[in-house]
This record gives structure tokens, C-alpha cells and sequence, in this order.
């Protein structure tokens, strides 16, 4: 055990949940309805504002039937959509797409009750109605189950079942500890 540097603080705690791996992703939503199409404000022609955030709590739980579990922050505006609307799409960042850290950017770090995120922001929009990204390498349109939802105090963990999803043949998923490296680089 000499080998590990030992903590039980919470700072060197939540500093050692840093080696865990796991993917960079934009999860997109909408305020009640669905957005049809895009408006170069980014807003939906029938009202209904996108908005999205980075995120890195997401991981597979099933392939058969396709699930896949989320946890998002509750003062965050995409968990009020999410839990508004029960549904999401998680669009998985290409650490290969020149403009990946610009993304990263736009949507880590700024609150979408403060900023239009998808201002002049070029997406698409699935069946579900909710933004995906063009040059995302896969993107994964949602629904939550509610009997599977896990309020976590400061977080809910939405467990959803997949209802469709893209991916792109070129490109690599972006890793969190690869962008959290490549910022530390940046320094």
C-alpha cells in the first residue's frame, strides 16, 4: 500500500475520482415540446429554447435492452428540462474535431439561464426534437425511466432507455482525462 498516496479528505477525494475514466459528452435538451428544425438564433421556430452542457457522468448499463445512466447537477437548466420533459440526447465530443475545445467552451462554461448556448451554433435536431451536434462522433436520443431515477442529493441519476442513435465512421471519442490533461498543457 506504500506504493498509493492514502486520502480520506473530501478535496483529495474528489481529487482521486479524477483517475476515473470515462468519455466528455454534450447533453442536450429542450423546455417542454420539441424544437423543429433551427433558427440561425438557435431557437426552436415554435419557442422551445435548446440548451446543453458539458458532462462526463454518463455510462452504459445494458446493450439488450440499450440503457444508459446520466447524473446531472440539479441547479443545472438541462435537469430542469430533462426532468420536465423526460428526455435527452448525449452527444459524445470527437477529440479528432479541430473545433472540439471551442465546444467545450460554449457549453461547460456558462449557465444556459444566463447565455443562448446554441446562438449561431449550427446542430440538427433528432426525432425527439432535441439538438445534436453535427460533428459529434455519436450521439444517443433518450428516455428516461422514471422508476429507475435516483435523486442523489445534489444530483439526479437518470437511468434512460436508448431510443436511437448516430455514429460517425471517422473520429475518437474525447476522454475527460484527455481534456482535463490538454488544460493543464494550456496552463
Amino acid at each position: 500500500m506504500n506504493r498509493f498516496k492514502i486520502v480520506d479528505n473530501p478535496a483529495g477525494l474528489n481529487q482521486s475520482l479524477f483517475e476515473v475514466t470515462h468519455g466528455l459528452y454534450v447533453l442536450t435538451a429542450v423546455r417542454g415540446g420539441k424544437a423543429s428544425g433551427h433558427s440561425p438564433t438557435g431557437h426552436s421556430p415554435n419557442g422551445h429554447s435548446p440548451n446543453g452542457q458539458c458532462l462526463d457522468a454518463a455510462m452504459q448499463v445494458t446493450s439488450a435492452p440499450p440503457r444508459i445512466a446520466i447524473g446531472v447537477g440539479k441547479k443545472s437548466l438541462t435537469h430542469e428540462m430533462i426532468a420536465n420533459t423526460g428526455k435527452f440526447v448525449l452527444n459524445a465530443l470527437d477529440r479528432e474535431n479541430p473545433n472540439c475545445a471551442d465546444v467545450v467552451r460554449r457549453f461547460g462554461f456558462q449557465s444556459g439561464r444566463d447565455a443562448d448556448k446554441f446562438e449561431d451554433f449550427p446542430y440538427e435536431t433528432g426525432e425527439s426534437g432535441i439538438p445534436i451536434l453535427p460533428d459529434a462522433k455519436a450521439f444517443y436520443e433518450c428516455t428516461v425511466l422514471p422508476e429507475c431515477t435516483v435523486d442523489l442529493e445534489t444530483h439526479t441519476l437518470f437511468v434512460a432507455s436508448v431510443d436511437r442513435a448516430g455514429t460517425q465512421e471517422s473520429g475518437e471519442p474525447l476522454t475527460y482525462n484527455e481534456y482535463r490533461k490538454s488544460m493543464r498543457n494550456r496552463r
